[in-house]
């Protein structure tokens, strides 16, 4: 019997393995497809804002309106690029103490309209996480950019920032509340990866980058939601270092 259960064990592990090596590989080389996309989409964008700022200055009045629709779709390039540029790379170099916090504050400053509700609830006991602040905060922007468009223009924002546990471990928790429409089941489960994506003109690449970070700072995303309930995007950062091992590695 117990042997039974350690062989089932030892199979559902290496069963994981597998998966999670797919996954690893799929996830390179979509970041390096990414990364392509992103130079050849940055390398024409130059000589194109070059074009249309001596077009503004030299055309006669009729052509200005098509100036400005040229000039519409080069911002929305240089954004497209943007996000495969984000997402082609995994954040770099030593982590810092990061207040969330803090960071949830300036984020929601500047990626929520100034007319939108919004709710800010940050504990008391919250420490602050290993990361770095600038991937962190990018993810953050991506949440809080589809928690307005996913609701009405009245309706309100909650963030609240908070110690939590998950299998075992001390994280913080940033959880990211919307009153609009939710997902559906289906759409559900496909949310994270790249290039799905149902809205007009948009990459598929926003939640994708939000997920990566996460899981490059060894922390997780979870999301609730419900046709008509609205949505809640959770940002998962453990309180303390991955562990080491005997060598100095990763343990994970």
């Amino acid at each position: 019997m117990v042997l039974r259960h350690r062989l089932r064990e030892m199979a559902t592990a290496l069963r994981l393995g597998r998966v999670r090596a797919l996954e690893a590989d799929r996830a390179t080389a979509l970041r390096e497809s990414a990364r392509q996309v992103a130079h050849e989409l940055k390398n024409p964008l130059t000589p194109i804002r070059f074009a249309i700022a001596r077009l503004r200055r030299d055309a006669p009045e009729p052509l200005h309106e098509t100036i400005d629709v040229l000039e519409v779709e080069s911002l929305r390039l240089e954004e497209m690029a943007r996000s495969f540029a984000q997402f082609g790379r995994l954040p770099e170099g030593p982590r810092a103490p990061v207040d969330l916090g803090e960071m949830v504050r300036s984020v929601a400053r500047s990626a929520v309209p100034q007319e939108r509700p919004i709710v800010i609830g940050v504990a008391d006991d919250v420490p602050m996480v290993p990361g770095h602040v600038d991937a962190l905060g990018r993810a953050l922007t991506n949440v809080l950019l589809n928690a307005v468009e996913a609701s009405s223009a009245g309706a309100p924002i909650a963030v609240y920032v908070k110690r939590t546990k998950r299998n075992g471990r001390s994280m913080v928790e940033v959880a990211v509340r919307d009153e609009g429409g939710g997902i559906s089941a289906t759409r559900l489960e496909r949310i994270w990866e790249p290039y799905v994506t149902h809205k007009a003109g948009g990459t598929g690449l926003g939640l994708a980058i939000v997920r990566q970070t996460l899981l490059a700072h060894d922390g997780l995303v979870e999301v609730e939601s419900a046709p008509g309930q609205g949505t809640t995007m959770r940002l998962l950062l453990p309180a303390e270092p991955p562990a080491l091992d005997s060598r100095g590695e990763n343990g994970r």
